[in-house]
């Protein structure tokens, strides 16, 4: 599994469960909501590096 979207995973996993604890949601729904957004932080992250990489 490639590194950055298996750190993607654990946080948004780790912040969604946090979350059905703070709020009180669902933690189903709290994990998988946590970590889709995990992966897009990660993908959006990613983006912004090659993006980067080609500037230069």
């Amino acid at each position: 599994m490639n590194i950055p979207v298996f750190r993607g995973v654990i946080m948004g996993g780790t912040v969604g469960l946090t979350a059905s604890l703070l709020f009180g949601i669902d933690p189903l729904r709290s994990l998988v909501l946590g970590v889709l957004c995990g992966l897009l932080a990660m993908a959006t992250r990613t983006f912004i590096e090659k993006k980067k990489k080609q500037e230069k």
